[in-house]
């Protein structure tokens, strides 16, 4: 079994630096140009909502029966016999359902993001899966 925990606001902190910022001007944008202060602040929880695979951690697991997320108090698992597509990145392995990627993918498959570990995670992954491409 292998565990982690993803966080891409922690691992990526360059990167982090200018998103925080970017919700900030984006937050004051709106103030300025609706002339009120409470689109600026209505503006920065939507901005975190929509964000929040980057801001907030998930929990990835991978065992003998199949991989699994934990975001949020939601719970995802795929079984490897239900894996028709590995995608390997530079950022995660992406498992999914169909066998061609399609517009449904982000529904219906789980991104595992890596946290310092790409090659344990791919190392399982190729063991329990087959066909696996590099884009992702």
């Amino acid at each position: 079994m292998l565990r982690w925990r993803s966080h891409p606001l922690v691992d990526e902190y360059p990167k982090s630096i200018g998103l925080l910022a970017a919700i900030a001007v984006a937050a004051a944008a709106a103030t300025m140009a609706f002339d009120g202060l409470i689109y600026g602040l209505i503006t920065v929880p939507l901005l975190c909502v929509s964000m929040a695979g980057y801001l907030l951690p998930t929990t990835c697991t991978l065992d003998a029966e199949g991989a699994e997320t934990r975001f949020m108090g939601q719970t995802q698992r795929l079984a490897w016999s239900q894996v028709r597509r590995v995608a390997k990145g530079p950022k995660g392995v992406f498992l999914s359902q169909r066998a061609r990627p399609s517009r449904l993918d982000s529904f219906r498959g789980l991104l595992l993001r890596f946290a310092g570990n790409a090659d344990e995670v791919v190392s399982f992954v190729e063991s329990r899966a087959n066909d696996i491409s590099e884009t992702c």
